[in-house]
């Protein structure tokens, strides 16, 4: 019976979030596709691990460079991504305490902007950077410092926003994995390879590479792929062609309006804050859990490219009917607590 359950909050979760994905998922942009058609060929630039893998694919002649096999693989890697989230939101549907609490601290992830945009940033750098969290997470929490220093160290050639993404998540399982019997320079020792991977991207942009040299092939490797636009093609590279000074520069007069955004926030606080915020309350918490469920099923996080979500209210709360139901079944059991048997 108790497997059943299990199973049973499990589904419920996953249609959460299989709906709050289908709610923005969509083909990769010319901006996620140009992503991938970056490589290594240019020199030790930033972000061409992706677009070097597939180029190593197609020298194999098991695929060609087309929009088709952007999106194909794409696809794919968010798949993946997909099941790393349902592993994760099981894994705390089997956490020890009450049910009803770790259920609603899932069914509030599964239907967050987190998810949300997740869908939405399809063919982005974002859902790799993840699974690298996630992957060197998981091995740093059993002990495995190395591999986890190495996908680390991969995490931040595919992006370097890993540094900020995933690199203080892995510190952290490290920290709280097994200790190991040589000390704790053993421990952390191997999670020198992301900065080292960080300074040899910084010294080859600094000391190697030309900016207009490097800007005048990225261009002329993009234009060469009709299905990414112009516009695309020559900003992009003058993109990653700007040093990471020179961004912070032109970008810092935004940071406290950014700062002030509550879209924004709304997107960028991390759904663990959501866990920590039902997980810490008492009986009170599962109307204040319902609440925030349904807020995150009718609200609308701001999107990219002047678009909105898909489904209307009304589209919406016939979708997640299985899941509202189930979730106030659920939560509602844990607020009243187990009937007292007989004296």
């Amino acid at each position: 019976m108790r497997r059943l359950e299990a199973g049973a909050r499990l589904g419920l979760a996953g249609w959460a979030m299989v709906i709050t994905m289908a709610r923005t998922v969509r083909y990769p942009n010319d901006f996620a596709e140009a992503h991938r058609l970056l490589d290594y060929r240019f020199g030790f630039i930033k972000r061409g691990l992706a677009g070097s893998a597939l180029t190593l694919v197609t020298w194999t002649g098991l695929a060609r460079p087309t929009a088709d096999t952007v999106a194909a693989l794409s696809f794919a890697v968010f798949g993946l991504l997909a099941i790393a989230l349902l592993a994760i939101t099981a894994r705390l549907l089997n956490t020890d305490g009450r049910h009803s609490t770790s259920f609603a601290a899932a069914a509030v992830f599964a239907t967050s902007p987190f998810v949300v945009m997740t869908a939405r940033v399809m063919g982005y750098m974002d859902h790799l950077v993840l699974l690298a969290a996630f992957g060197a997470a998981w091995l740093a929490l059993r002990g495995r410092a190395w591999p986890a220093g190495v996908i680390a160290a991969l995490g931040v050639l595919v992006h370097e926003s890993f540094l900020l993404v995933g690199f203080p998540l892995v510190l952290l399982a490290s920290h709280l994995g097994p200790a190991r019997p040589r000390g704790p320079a053993s421990r952390f020792l191997p999670f020198l390879l992301p900065l080292a991977a960080a300074g040899a991207l910084g010294m080859a942009e600094v000391l190697v590479l030309d900016p207009a040299t490097l800007r005048q092939q990225l261009v002329a490797r993009l234009t060469a792929f009709p299905f990414v636009e112009r516009d695309i093609s020559i900003f992009r590279p003058e993109w990653l062609t700007t040093s990471a000074l020179s961004n912070l520069r032109s970008q810092a007069h935004a940071f406290w309006r950014h700062l002030a955004d509550v879209n924004l926030l709304r997107l960028m606080l991390p759904p663990s804050a959501f866990i920590i915020l039902v997980a810490s309350a008492s009986a009170p918490s599962g109307a204040r859990a319902r609440r925030a469920i349904l807020a995150n099923i009718l609200g609308h996080s701001p999107l990219m490219d002047g678009e909105v979500e898909r489904f209307s209210a009304a589209m919406r709360l016939f979708l997640y009917a299985p899941f509202i139901a189930g979730a106030a079944l659920t939560i509602g059991e844990g607020i009243r607590g187990p009937r007292a048997g007989p004296s």
